[in-house]
């Protein structure tokens, strides 16, 4: 891990100087050169996000006009320092939008936003609720509804629109693929909802991007969707299931790789045959093809303890 150290004058050192507290590596991730400047904005920043309402969508717009007056035409660096705080905000806001969405009586029954026949024209919204809709709309989130569930979400255009101008290119290349996390969702009831071509292309994107940046500044996130999809691509959903179970005239059951995952398995293959990806997945294809259930559990064991696949015994939060 890099650090960075300025360096004024002539270093001294004193006998009697206390060795600094060690630092943790995300706190040394976070880190930019530092000078006078990177101080006073990044603390005037953070001192003004926290004097916001985390629990009004209102707050994102303030905390995105406020993060353009400072750091308009600041170091691409800062720039990704001053993003982190605002991230951080953002999904703290949206936890609590989806709090009030559960625990405040006025909510209960909070709607879906529902579409014609076509699903291509938005059906009118309950009048009750159209203020609040359009409140959170113009301050960055939006209604999803996941499994037939209420919830909000990101809008991640409204990031594109307050932030693209001033991150880093790889900043923007994070968001970016954040952003199609966000807009095309990877699964959706207890199911993968993408094609297994974009699914291998999205997860191979996000372990090149991690291979390529390991010091990026929000690296833990960006490690963290890598980790999701690659867990699902060697065990499958409930509706995506990994294996298919066929039972003969005879009445014996035999499995085999179900046609989704045998797809994907091949297009990983044949499109980037030298993939670290594909590497680790083709020794887990041939324990299920060859029937090694035992191997095979032995394999998701040892991704896990590599960190390569969740361990949902520590916890995980994506």
């Amino acid at each position: 891990m890099k650090r960075y150290i300025l360096i004024i004058g002539v270093l001294c050192l004193t006998a009697c100087s206390s060795p600094a507290p060690e630092k943790t590596s995300e706190e040394v991730k976070t880190e930019v050169k530092e000078t006078e400047e990177t101080r006073d904005l990044l603390n005037e920043y953070k001192t003004f996000v926290a004097s916001l309402d985390a629990k009004s969508e209102k707050s994102m717009t303030a905390a995105a006009e406020k993060y353009a007056e400072l750091f308009s035409g600041a170091d691409k660096q800062l720039c990704d320092s001053g993003y982190v705080v605002f991230d951080a905000f953002y999904t703290k806001v949206e936890g609590n939008l989806n709090d009030k969405l559960m625990n405040e009586k006025s909510f209960e029954d909070f709607p879906c936003i529902t579409y014609d026949s076509l699903g291509l024209k938005e059906q009118p919204f309950e009048k009750k609720f159209l203020p609040f809709k359009k409140s959170i709309e113009k301050n960055g989130f939006r209604i999803d509804c996941p499994e037939g569930m209420v919830e909000i979400g990101q809008d991640r255009a409204f990031v594109v629109k307050h932030f693209y101008a001033f991150v880093s290119p790889v900043m923007k290349q994070f968001l970016e693929g954040l952003r199609k996390e966000k807009d095309q969702v990877f699964s959706a009831d207890a199911g993968i909802s993408i094609s297994p071509k974009e699914y291998v292309d999205r997860l191979v994107w996000w372990e090149k991007f991690n291979s390529a940046n390991p010091d990026f500044i929000l690296s833990k996130k960006a490690k963290s969707y890598q980790i999701h999809l690659f867990h699902f691509f060697l065990t499958g959903m409930d509706n995506t299931p990994l294996m298919s179970y066929d039972t003969d005239e005879n009445g014996t059951e035999s499995t085999t790789l179900d046609p989704y995952f045998e797809e994907a398995y091949a297009y990983l293959n044949k499109q980037y045959p030298t993939s670290p990806i594909n590497a680790l997945v083709k020794p887990y294809k041939m324990t299920v093809l060859k029937h090694e259930g035992a191997k095979r559990e032995r394999l998701i064991q040892t991704y896990t303890k590599r960190g390569l696949m969740i361990d949902f015994s520590k916890g995980y939060e994506l």
